[in-house]
């Protein structure tokens, strides 16, 4: 349907949108109340937009706009996936701040010695930093954690 899609998501959705992002899905979350200055920017930015109100689909607007019907981030997650057909691909995970939605880049050194936990830096051969926020990341529990719920709630689940 899309080749690969971006998404904004209303408030209330903010953790499907940490999800879309753990997959590799460039999701940014409309902090502010959900309505024209949302769908302008989703317009402005080429963005998918994912909500919770109904009455957005009453609105005028021409681009694409989903209603989120799920109460538990599992139904929500697979009614995305499925309704845009969306690839979940091994080499576009975790390469996203689940923050701030800024791609990750590779970083090594001593200078990362004081900015994670000392057996995560000898330990680890690969971190990642977002260029805005500042953040580590690393291969650990919170990336094998993610692919078990992923295997036990997500419909027909393959890594690529």
């Amino acid at each position: 349907m899309f080749d690969h899609p971006k998404f904004i998501t209303d408030a209330s959705l903010a953790k499907l949108a940490k999800w879309l992002r753990l997959l590799g899905y460039d999701t940014v979350v409309f902090h502010k109340k959900a309505g024209r200055e949302m769908l302008r920017l989703a317009q402005a930015e080429g963005r998918i937009v994912l909500t919770r109100r109904s009455d957005m689909t009453e609105r005028q607007f021409s681009d694409c706009l989903y209603l989120i019907t799920g109460k538990d981030i599992s139904s929500q997650l697979n009614d995305v996936i499925d309704k845009f057909a969306l690839q979940i691909e091994k080499q576009s995970m975790f390469g996203i701040c689940l923050r701030c939605n800024r791609k990750l880049q590779s970083v090594s050194g001593e200078g990362l010695r004081n900015l994670v936990p000392p057996y995560v830096f000898e330990n680890c051969a690969s971190f990642n930093e977002c260029p805005s926020c500042r953040n580590i990341f690393w291969e650990g529990t919170h990336q094998r954690n993610a692919l078990q719920f992923l295997e036990k709630y997500i419909k027909n689940f393959r890594l690529k």
